[in-house]
């Protein structure tokens, strides 16, 4: 989970990474290791967006970015995903996961 999308040159378009939890909790990301810029999301356990920061520079290491509220899922994805896809916080986010 630290690496996350860290030491990768770059990410498809149409893809992103979910970081599942075993429980709801306040969860740090930094930019260790990354190359690219991105958007975070973080999402409670009832898929509700509590918090989003977009076009995180990996110049911003080693801060770390973290929301007042707990989340169960946080999403990486590429710096713009956010905007392109008009999310906000306080929407609902529809996805199923499968091992």
């Amino acid at each position: 989970r630290s690496k996350g999308l860290g030491g990768r040159k770059f990410l498809s378009d149409d893809t992103a990474m979910i970081f599942v939890f075993d429980g709801p909790a306040v969860q740090g990301f930094w930019m260790k290791g990354m190359e690219f810029p991105i958007d975070i999301i973080w999402i409670d356990g009832e898929k509700r967006i509590v918090h989003i920061e977009e076009n995180i520079s990996p110049d911003s290491y080693p801060k770390v970015f973290s929301p007042e509220q707990e989340s169960l899922y946080v999403i990486e994805a590429n710096a713009g995903f956010v905007g392109e896809n008009n999310l906000k916080v306080g929407n609902y986010l529809n996805f199923i996961l499968s091992k």
